[in-house]
């Protein structure tokens, strides 16, 4: 189910809207572990049991967002930078959700973020986001922040956009079926 242009777009005015670091990261990792559970529904092979329940492996409280980060990085469909990207984001963004206080200017918040901004900004996706959402303006921290989720989301959307459902390993399969 692959994301048209003008839902990216309404995605990204919404996370442009937003000028308050702690709900930008609430709002862009929400995107992203959306993104990370589309990835894996394409990727694995569909759910033993038919009908509307839950993806068993998927969904609910067995499979939070530093789950489906570790199993798309054990399977291969994203690469140990991005890896290393995402969990620096879900670092970040547990912080934003669970604690009373949060700044963005204080440790070890601040050093979580240099680091994700550092490592995302090294792309050149992020330079290509960054020319389409801003121009040529040099942006303030939040628009920043807004650049770095945004690139992330691009990156999982290419992912998930090249996504081929796997058909399992025939030699185990032919194993498992004696």
């Amino acid at each position: 189910m692959p994301t048209n242009v003008t839902e990216f777009d309404d995605f990204a005015d919404i996370l442009q809207i937003e000028r308050d670091v702690r709900p930008l990261f609430i709002v862009g990792s929400s995107r992203v572990d959306q993104l990370l559970f589309e990835i894996l529904s394409a990727y694995l092979l569909p759910k033993a049991s038919k009908g509307k329940d839950d993806d068993e492996l998927l969904e609910g409280e067995k499979c939070p967002f530093s789950v489906r980060i570790k199993m798309c990085g054990r399977l291969g469909l994203i690469d140990q930078t991005l890896y290393k990207d995402l969990e620096r984001l879900r670092k970040i963004r547990n912080k934003c959700a669970h604690v009373v206080e949060f700044s963005h200017n204080e440790s070890p918040a601040k050093e979580l973020l240099s680091d994700l901004r550092r490592s995302v900004g090294a792309r050149g996706s992020f330079l290509l986001v960054r020319k389409r959402f801003f121009g040529d303006s040099t942006p303030n921290i939040v628009e920043d922040y807004q650049c770095v989720l945004l690139t992330l989301c691009v990156l999982l959307e290419a992912v998930r956009n090249g996504i081929t459902r796997t058909t399992g390993n025939s030699t185990i399969l032919k194993i498992s079926a004696r």
